[in-house]
């Protein structure tokens, strides 16, 4: 069990992964249904669920950044002490579920959709069950973050932005709407930005070149390169340094990652420090226009997502080489290299080697030379517990 700390002194939140080996729990007289980490990966398999992006703002950041205004303290520790709420990292923070929180008598379990989001400990009291319905999103699967995109940039949007700030933009852009905020040390020319179907959040150092075409709902992180020509539809999230061509929509890319040439990416979730060759595409929508399945870590098998359209899940540390091709639903784990021309399989394991139709274990010692030039070319320093962290999860898959 972990969590973090803010200085506020009134209930404290201690977060938690799963509910099922919490104490008070042991003996519930309702049905037990708790969130699993797994469902999550490969996103969350090096890094917590409370550090995905999800909108402008990590769900960390939105716990810190809403907390500030309710009577609430995000604390350490087991959280052992009578009237401290657990809340599971998986839900997202708003508004409506603090405003139920501070509501929360002891022993009161708070569910929604039938699973168990928060707890108000007390070890004498009957834990009693309560519902919410209505203004909660959970990452339930890892699609739900391409799903949840859109809303929470908006969300993100209204909490972080007083007031549109576009003064800083050159007379050869061709801006749509008023629902901007576009950073200092920003260089773009040339290029569109509609924001009459969803804000567009600009952060610092950002880069957009000439004959990109950008409509919200959107978030460009700090630092981050938008090609020439691009075409970024909206529902779109894009990390720290990362760099983005071609055409994109209904996707979340993490920090450090490429996607600088043309082919298209949609409906997807590419984790940090990733590269696509030139030419990657991935197929959103099945031929016979039926829901698509993926691969679920939590199930060890595949699961119907009841999506039409559902692209890939890549983990961090993965490649692709030039032309590849991903179909529907591809689930790729961390630290893969895939080098084929074709169709890959749709699942593809952590610390894998594609090539000429073969899936060979990676040599970690070559996957680690790798990532230590990849870091300094970003001036990035690869630290050794992560070095660490990543050899114990090579050793474990």
């Amino acid at each position: 069990m972990s969590g973090f700390f803010c200085y506020f002194y009134f209930v404290k939140i201690f977060f938690v992964d799963c509910f099922d080996a919490v104490r008070p729990l042991d003996k519930l007289a309702f049905p037990l249904t708790s969130f699993d980490k797994k469902s999550l990966y490969p996103i969350t398999f090096n890094k917590s669920c409370l550090d995905l992006r999800v909108g402008i703002l990590t769900l960390r950041e939105k716990w810190h950044r809403l907390t500030s205004a309710f009577d609430l303290e995000l604390a350490e520790g087991d959280g052992l002490e009578d009237g401290t709420v657990w809340v599971t990292k998986h839900v997202v923070p708003s508004e409506v579920l603090l405003r139920a929180i501070l509501a929360m008598e002891e022993g009161d379990v708070l569910r929604c959709g039938g699973m168990i989001i928060a707890l108000r400990y007390n070890r004498s009291c009957a834990l009693k069950p309560k519902d919410i319905t209505e203004g909660i999103a959970l990452l339930k699967g890892v699609e739900d973050l391409f799903l949840l995109t859109g809303a929470e940039i908006e969300r993100d949007f209204k909490l972080l932005v007083t007031k549109t700030s576009i003064t800083n933009v050159s007379h050869t852009n061709q801006l749509l709407g008023n629902a901007f905020y576009i950073a200092e040390q920003v260089t773009m020319e040339c290029a569109t930005l509609n924001s009459t179907c969803g804000p567009i959040y600009i952060d610092e150092g950002v880069t957009i070149m000439e004959g990109a075409h950008l409509r919200g709902p959107l978030y460009l992180g700090k630092g981050a390169v938008v090609k020439m020509g691009a075409t970024i539809y909206g529902n779109v999230s894009v990390g720290r340094q990362s760099v983005v061509g071609g055409e994109v929509g209904n996707t979340v890319i993490g920090d450090f990652s490429a996607k600088g040439h043309h082919g298209y990416l949609g409906c997807s979730v590419i984790g940090s420090w990733c590269n696509l060759g030139a030419g990657t595409s991935n197929s959103n929508l099945k031929n016979n226009l039926k829901t698509v399945s993926i691969y679920d870590y939590k199930l060890e098998g595949f699961r119907d997502t009841g999506l039409l359209k559902c692209g890939v899940f890549m983990g961090d540390y993965t490649r692709t080489g030039i032309n590849s091709s991903l179909n529907t639903g591809t689930v790729i784990g961390i630290a893969s290299m895939l080098a084929d021309t074709s169709f890959y399989a749709k699942f593809v394991p952590s610390f894998a080697w594609v090539f000429n139709g073969d899936t060979q274990p990676y040599n970690f010692d070559k996957f680690m030379e790798y990532l230590e030039t990849l870091y300094m070319s970003k001036n990035e320093e690869l630290p050794e517990w992560h070095k660490r962290e990543l050899n114990q999860l090579n050793k474990k898959i």
